[in-house]
């Protein structure tokens, strides 16, 4: 018995319609790829002591890749006779003042297997992110560490030897005077330093610092509105833009020129 037509054309829509909703393709599993994207975070990264059978695990010479180890530790004991600073005059510099620091940071970014990410680094004199100003406010040691200029690549055996994950592109971030080699904590800022305790907070990232927008002023001379030129915010990192970064903060003192002697004049030391 054959059903009427009408029947018929209805059953074979409802049939077509459950194929159909039954074809539609979740798009759960979908990805949208984009170029624009930070995948890995740039971080601080620094050599650690291991035990014999650690380091014998990573090779059969019991060598193990990994980072130098910064020279400094977070907190630069005033009791310690390597870290006992002052505070020194015109035409004077401290005599107990550090060699150059090199400080190491990582960045996996790649495209093609180079390095897709300029890094840039501040050294932040007694920032205290807690009180909410900005970090642009406490940038120093200007002529140690220009935070204008991306970071050089650093190649070692621990950038070519990293076992199991990606190639960590290592950068180093060195804070001494190109001329003697020497880090002065205490006279060095580019600003007087209270005598005391103080804090060196290196901050680093992986996009060009945050840049504030020019804004339209209207100079009293002429009245006529111009736009300002934009501002680069050293040391403000631009999270809009998609910038990781990362922070590693010292602690010293200051003593006055008085306590240690430590000051001579401009040529000693």
């Amino acid at each position: 018995m054959s059903l009427p037509w009408a029947k018929l054309a209805l059953l074979v829509g409802a049939i077509g319609i459950g194929i159909g909703v039954a074809c539609i393709i979740p798009d759960e599993d979908i990805q949208i790829l984009i170029t624009d994207v930070n995948n890995y975070p740039v971080k601080f990264v620094e050599g650690i002591p291991l035990d014999e059978a650690a380091r014998c695990a990573c090779s059969s010479s019991c060598e193990c890749p990994l980072p130098g180890v910064t020279g400094i530790p977070p907190y630069l004991d005033p009791n310690d006779p390597a870290y006992q600073f002052c505070v020194c005059g015109d035409n004077e510099v401290d005599e107990n003042r550090l060699y150059g620091i090199e400080f190491f940071v990582e960045d996996q970014d790649e495209v093609d297997g180079l390095p897709s990410d300029s890094l840039y680094a501040a050294a932040l004199l007694d920032w205290d992110p807690t009180l909410g100003d900005s970090a642009f406010d406490y940038v120093a040691y200007r002529s140690y560490l220009d935070p204008r200029r991306p970071l050089d690549l650093w190649y070692s055996s621990y950038e070519s030897l990293v076992i199991k994950r990606p190639t960590p592109y290592v950068r180093s971030i060195t804070l001494r005077d190109p001329q003697t080699g020497r880090l002065d904590l205490c006279n060095g800022a580019g600003r007087p330093l209270a005598p005391g305790f103080h804090t060196l907070s290196l901050i680093v990232t992986d996009r060009p610092w945050f840049q504030r927008e020019g804004a339209e002023v209207e100079p009293e001379d002429t009245g006529e509105p111009f736009e300002s030129m934009p501002v680069t915010l050293e040391g403000v990192p631009d999270i809009a833009a998609g910038a990781t970064y990362d922070i590693q903060t010292y602690v010293f003192m200051c003593r006055e020129e008085g306590d240690l002697n430590c000051c001579v004049g401009l040529g000693g030391g």
